[in-house]
């Protein structure tokens, strides 16, 4: 343990490389899992990024964003589920495909047409976002008005109808189309 003023603190940035070497073990192995597991099922790659691999990766996010929210930083909670799907995309995707392509490595993306109708069914979770959010707290953007926009249980339970409304009927679509 390398807690803050103790004898262990200096293998603070060993102890943060180890965490990404962790993290990154264990998303590798997941990730096999979940493919193989798709392949034998013969369920797409596109369906079970979207249901098994999103859930489990924002598991900590929603806990972190809780936390926050419950110590009155709901600012913060909303900027890290906002902020960290960014990451994902632009960093997660962006960086390992910039240092493939340097080592000269092409990458195919299989299912482009599945993926790109998963887009879709997300971009109206954009919107519904947008609107619940951005668009309802529009009266604070003026200098000097200081009230606090505020994310209630009704925005919270349209947001959540809103992604099983969206998952359900991204899974209708892949059973119709007999994927």
């Amino acid at each position: 343990p390398c807690e803050f003023d103790t004898q262990y603190a200096y293998l603070y940035p060993l102890t943060l490389i180890m965490s990404f070497i962790w993290v990154s073990l264990f998303s590798t192995i997941i990730a096999a899992i979940v493919t193989r597991f798709g392949d034998l099922l013969g369920v797409p790659s596109s369906f079970l990024g979207m249901y098994v691999i999103a859930i489990g990766a924002e598991i900590p996010d929603t806990i972190q964003s809780v936390t926050v929210a419950k110590r009155g930083y709901g600012s913060m909670a909303v900027s890290n589920s906002t902020g960290s799907q960014i990451i994902n995309i632009l960093i997660g995707l962006g960086f390992p495909w910039f240092i493939s392509n340097l080592a000269g490595r092409e990458i195919r993306v299989k299912g482009v047409k599945e993926i790109q109708v998963m887009a879709y069914f997300q971009a109206a979770n954009v919107v519904v976002f947008v609107s619940l959010l951005l668009l309802m707290t529009m009266h604070t953007w003026r200098p000097g008005d200081h009230s606090k926009a505020q994310l209630g249980m009704g925005k919270g339970i349209v947001l959540l109808g809103m992604y099983v409304l969206v998952t359900s009927s991204y899974a209708i679509h892949l059973f119709v189309k007999g994927v």
